[in-house]
């Protein structure tokens, strides 16, 4: 049977973007105590905490940048003494900092791998040590990117990052089962703030040839992402693991 205790679940990177619509899915259940955390912006991660409590009351946000150790640790720590328990970790804070390669910096790489790979390392590290000692199943979710499969030009620092994350995950998987199950939830074209600034989205000429390389036709929306983020979570998705899920409208099945 499935454990009927409110889940306590940490989404990092969890007050914008994809992880707002993952925040607010599931506040939408009404069964997870949601921890959001985000790193600088404090004005978006107040909106986001409002827009989730007015759905759920058991919503906290959790300042913390999640390639510093010290950090990382703090936020485990506030969400356990918080909810008492660790059970879902998110991993999907992640920046981007396209350049072509010779004008790529050390900064640019460090900065983007620091954050997309270190804090997968990190936050999965330090959570499974909570989620190892409880007696419910622990579970992990990384979020990659397709173009951590297929690359992208001027995003080496960013697609390396991506497909470290993958393959993260079938490694987390492999140490970390049977008590906890890792998958990794791989987006296609989605509409973010991040897309919504890139000229080929911005172009309706260039827009409308990247829906058509799409089976779908269209581009997806970060709700999209969260419902199947929202159905890992739960006992049917009970036997998926170490499993690399693309949302992606059939872009890449090829």
């Amino acid at each position: 049977m499935e454990h009927t205790k409110s889940k306590t679940v940490i989404i990092t990177g969890g007050t914008r973007g994809i992880g707002k619509a993952i925040a607010l899915t599931l506040a939408r259940q009404n069964r997870y105590n949601l921890i959001l955390n985000y790193r600088t912006d404090d004005a978006a991660a107040q909106e986001a905490l409002q827009e989730c409590k007015s759905i759920h009351p058991n919503v906290h946000i959790v300042q913390a940048d999640v390639s510093q150790r010290s950090d990382v640790e703090a936020l485990m720590q506030e969400a356990y003494t918080t909810f008492h328990s660790i059970d879902v970790l998110i991993n999907n804070a992640g920046i981007n900092s396209d350049k072509p390669l010779q004008e790529m910096t050390d900064n640019d790489w460090n900065s983007v791998v620091d954050t997309n790979m270190k804090g997968v390392f990190l936050c999965s590290q330090i959570a499974s040590l909570y989620m190892l000692q409880q007696e419910q199943e622990g579970i992990i979710l990384t979020i990659g990117a397709s173009t951590g499969i297929r690359g992208r030009k001027n995003g080496l620092n960013y697609c390396a990052s991506k497909a470290g994350v993958l393959v993260m995950t079938k490694c987390l998987a492999l140490e970390l089962s049977p008590k906890i199950r890792v998958n990794c939830v791989i987006p296609g074209s989605i509409w973010t703030e991040e897309t919504e600034k890139r000229h080929s989205y911005r172009d309706p000429q260039r827009l409308h040839a990247k829906e058509e390389q799409i089976p779908l036709k269209r581009i997806g929306t970060p709700e999209e992402v969260a419902d199947v983020v929202a159905f890992l979570l739960i006992h049917e998705a009970r036997y998926l693991n170490g499993q690399k899920i693309l949302v992606d409208g059939g872009e890449f099945m090829w």
